[in-house]
């Protein structure tokens, strides 16, 4: 019965700890956001190739860690993108526990002409995922293992893959042709996990104990909403134009958690950007990023396109963050347009 009930605390901590990895960084929500909404795939006319990489909490080891390799391809109507589709593939490492997830998205853009604008594109994405959970404890760690009493690769989740489905809406009161010449709003919505499916199932392999109990994807939705000011003394001078942009992302979990981050982003278009924000969960964090473009050195490697590379640096407040440390997020992308 002790062994059993060690087994179940190391369940109890890993399943808290995937429940808070279900929630995204900001920026990454930002950059590659059609991850967590559809409607969000190819959301300017420009094709995408991008890779990520993030690690929280630095003083712990086998801390968690994500990394994505995504491309997103936009159809160009005369006025708008018509309609645009993603892949994705990414991978989550949370100490024993791994994740390894590929997805296909769809978006559809029309101009519903709200409150009698004419450039409007309100848009529809589906995604359909499919993931493979694995747990390995024999990775765990611990100061004197010889006290445990417990034999911890007697602990095993099942490899089978989970398909699933997520649904999102964004609007944007202009074009995408016009995302730096015309100050806009935008807002959005998604819903992820929408089937409620076991990802794992821990079993205890030897005794008659059985299965411990599944680890679960769990539907959550997301709100993102946000302004983008571009000065207008600004907007049509070439090499000048510079936007201010804050933002707001609320996530609800049906495990009843709610999560919420604010952002506040500056770019000056084809040569940089810099963004600040924080979250509830104790979070702030800088981000900065370069854009190289045909204008550049790099303007032979580029050659029409752009290379987008950001980093980002987080901290949690409080007393966890003297132990946790600090976090870190890279970003990388190749952007060209297909006018």
């Amino acid at each position: 019965m002790k062994r059993l009930l060690l087994v179940t605390v190391f369940y109890l901590l890993i399943h808290n700890i995937l429940q808070s990895q279900q929630l995204p960084s900001w920026s990454s929500y930002y950059e590659v956001g059609f991850i967590w909404n559809p409607a969000l795939t190819a959301k300017w006319n420009t094709m995408e190739t991008s890779i990520t990489h993030r690690r929280d909490w630095m003083g712990f080891d086998d801390s968690p860690e994500t990394s994505t390799i995504s491309v997103q391809l936009p159809f160009i109507s005369a006025t708008h993108t018509r309609s645009a589709v993603g892949a994705y593939l990414e991978q989550d490492k949370v100490g024993p526990y791994r994740k390894l997830e590929l997805a296909f998205s769809y978006a559809y853009g029309f101009s519903p002409s709200f409150l009698g604008k004419y450039d409007d594109v309100l848009s529809l994405g589906i995604k359909a995922n499919f993931g493979q959970y694995s747990y390995d404890p024999s990775s765990l760690i611990f100061f004197d293992q010889s006290r445990l009493g417990i034999d911890l690769p007697e602990v095993a989740g099942d490899k089978s893959i989970s398909p699933n489905l997520g649904l999102g809406i964004f609007y944007n009161s202009v074009s995408d042709f016009y995302q730096y010449e015309k100050s806009h709003y935008y807002a959005g919505i998604s819903l992820n996990h929408i089937v409620p499916l076991k990802s794992t199932e821990l079993k205890y392999q030897t005794g008659d104990f059985g299965a411990l109990g599944n680890i679960t994807n769990k539907p959550h939705v997301s709100v993102h909403l946000g302004y983008r000011v571009i000065p207008y003394k600004f907007r049509w001078k070439r090499g000048s134009v510079f936007f201010y942009e804050p933002n707001l992302m609320l996530i609800y979990g049906f495990s009843k958690a709610i999560h919420v981050m604010g952002n506040m982003r500056f770019e000056s278009v084809d040569k940089y950007w810099a963004s600040a924000g924080a979250a509830t969960s104790g979070e702030i964090y800088l981000q900065a990023g370069l854009i190289f473009d045909k204008h550049s050195f790099l303007s032979a490697l580029v050659r029409e396109g752009a290379l987008r590379l950001g980093v980002k640096m987080d901290y949690h407040l409080g007393n966890f963050g003297r132990y946790a440390g600090i976090g870190y997020e890279f970003y990388g992308a190749y952007v060209w347009s297909v006018e």
